[in-house]
């Protein structure tokens, strides 16, 4: 009883596996790339959103150097835009640079 028992066990085929597991197996090449780009746009969402965070806060704490530094971003801008560039497109640059850049 105990070898016909002993034959049955030895003879179970391997339990199947999933091409995609969590942990232990590796993906394939396109679903790792896709993971990859996934996590890489949301490390830069998050990045972003902390860079402006800090940003703000460093604006409330000194607002002196705040003022400085918005005047030097003016100025560095105003020497490469056209004199009449309308003040509001000025802004949206400003804000797109703290946001995307």
């Amino acid at each position: 009883c105990v070898v016909q028992h002993a034959a049955r066990v030895a003879v179970r085929p391997p339990a199947l596996t999933r091409g995609m597991a969590l942990e232990g197996t590796k993906f394939a090449e396109g679903e790792k790339a896709i993971e990859d780009l996934y996590f890489t746009k949301e490390d830069q969402r998050l990045m972003a959103k902390l860079l402006a965070k800090v940003k703000t806060q460093s604006d409330i704490a000194d607002k002196h150097a705040a003022e400085g530094v918005k005047a030097a971003e003016m100025s560095a801008l105003k020497q490469i835009l056209p004199k009449d560039t309308p003040k509001e497109v000025v802004d949206k640059l400003l804000k797109w640079k703290h946001t995307h850049y």
